[in-house]
C-alpha cells in the first residue's frame, strides 16, 4: 500500500442494481464521520497484483455527517480492480479506503439551471450531487439528470429519480436508451437531449461523468452552443 492516508472500512452491505452494476456499502468504525463533500471519490487499495493496486470510485452518496458511504461500481470483466469486488468482497469485508478527493463538486451558491449528462455508473457522483440539494433542501434552479444507457435492465437506480421526478418540479430526469427497442422514451444519445433542452443558451452549469468519448463529444457541443469552459465540468473513467 501506499504511503496515502486510508482508513478502515467495512462492507456493511451490496445490492445488485443491475445486471453488472452492484451497490456497495461501506461504514468506517474507526470514525465518528467520514467527511466528504457530494461529487468527491475515494481510493479503494485492494489486494490485487498489479503496479497500482487502488482503483477510484466516485461516493454516490450524500454527505449525512456519519461514518457511511456508498459506491455504485460496474463489474468489468478483467478488470483486476472490480474482480476482486464482484468475486472476493463480502458483508463484513474490509477494505481500505482514502480520504474523499477531488474538485468534481457543487458550487457554494446555485444560481444556474445545472444539466447532469451522465452515462453508465457515470451517474455515482451526480446521485450524491442531487441528494446533496433535494434533501438539504439547498436552494436551486432547475436540475436535469440527462442518463444515457443501451437498454432499460442498464438503468440504474431508476425508480429513485422517476420518484424525484414525480415529486419535485424543478427535477428532470430523462433516460436516454441507444440500443432498446420497446421504448417509449427518449432514444438515441444524451446529445440530442442536452442541446434541445438548451437551444435558448440560458444560463446553465454542465457536469459530464462517463466514458471518455461522451464527454469529448458533449464538451464540444457545448462550447460550440456558446458556454463558455468554466459552465462545463467533467470527470471520466476509462
Amino acid at each position: 500500500m501506499s504511503s496515502f492516508e486510508y482508513f478502515n472500512g467495512r462492507v456493511s452491505n451490496i445490492t445488485q442494481e443491475t445486471k453488472n452494476v452492484n451497490r456497495f456499502y461501506v461504514e468506517f468504525p474507526e470514525l465518528e464521520f467520514y467527511d466528504f463533500k457530494s461529487g468527491q471519490y475515494a481510493k479503494i487499495d485492494m489486494p490485487i497484483e498489479d503496479k497500482k493496486t487502488y482503483r477510484q470510485y466516485s461516493i454516490s452518496s450524500e454527505p449525512l455527517n456519519n461514518n457511511k458511504i456508498e459506491f455504485l461500481i460496474v463489474h468489468k470483466e478483467k478488470g483486476l480492480g472490480t474482480e476482486y469486488l464482484f468475486n472476493e468482497v463480502k458483508i463484513g469485508t474490509e477494505l481500505k479506503i482514502s480520504k474523499p478527493l477531488g474538485r468534481f463538486v457543487l458550487p457554494e451558491i446555485i444560481e444556474k439551471d445545472i444539466c447532469f449528462i451522465c452515462t453508465g455508473v457515470g451517474l455515482a457522483p451526480f446521485r450524491s450531487m442531487y441528494l446533496d440539494i433535494m434533501n438539504k433542501k439547498i436552494p436551486h434552479k432547475n436540475i436535469y439528470v440527462v442518463f444515457g444507457s443501451r437498454f432499460k435492465e442498464d438503468l440504474c437506480l431508476a425508480q429513485e429519480l422517476y420518484d424525484l421526478d414525480k415529486n419535485n418540479p424543478e427535477f428532470h430526469y430523462i433516460p436516454v436508451l441507444s440500443r432498446e427497442e420497446d421504448w417509449s422514451g427518449a432514444k438515441g444519445y444524451v446529445h440530442n437531449i442536452y442541446k434541445e433542452l438548451f437551444s435558448d443558451k440560458r444560463p446553465a452549469m454542465f457536469y459530464l461523468c462517463g466514458w471518455e468519448v461522451m464527454i469529448k463529444e458533449a464538451r464540444n457541443s457545448l462550447r460550440d452552443m456558446g458556454y463558455e469552459r468554466k459552465d462545463i465540468l467533467f470527470e471520466k473513467y476509462d
